[in-house]
């Protein structure tokens, strides 16, 4: 019985903390999993391990100040359409290749004032059931 009770409240616990990646729902035709960024001077939170994939960075400007989001690695040099105001979003789409990224805000000194962080992108994992039905 208290297995159940700390499943329970375990399963509460999760329920209650929005997760940084979401994967793409199955069946939803979405096929990029969305990554939460937040912005604020001068800091870029989000997490630094993405798998590979087509990936839409959430990117929410909590600071005072206008800023943006760069991200420069292995095929890819992509940055927001126009800056974020304060507390705006935007988002941004692009398709992950395992190696590293280099992500920033490329609005004046900013990446020197530490708007900056290193994204590890590791190979996709192949979905649970993609070995089912085989013999």
């Amino acid at each position: 019985m208290k297995r159940a009770g700390a499943f329970a409240v375990a399963l509460l616990f999760c329920g209650l903390t929005a997760p940084a990646v979401r994967p793409a729902e199955p069946g939803s035709g979405k096929g990029a999993a969305t990554v939460e960024v937040t912005l604020s001077e001068y800091a870029v939170e989000m997490p630094h391990t993405l798998p590979a994939g087509p990936t839409a960075f959430l990117v929410h400007n909590e600071g005072k100040k206008t800023h943006s989001f760069k991200i420069e690695g292995p095929g890819i040099d992509a940055i927001l359409s126009k800056p974020v105001q304060p507390r705006a979003t935007d988002k941004l789409e692009v398709t992950l290749q395992p190696g590293e990224y280099k992500i920033y805000c490329p609005i004046g000194s900013h990446e020197a004032k530490g708007m900056t962080l290193k994204l590890a992108v590791t190979a996709a994992q192949p979905p649970a059931n993609a070995g089912a039905g085989r013999p």
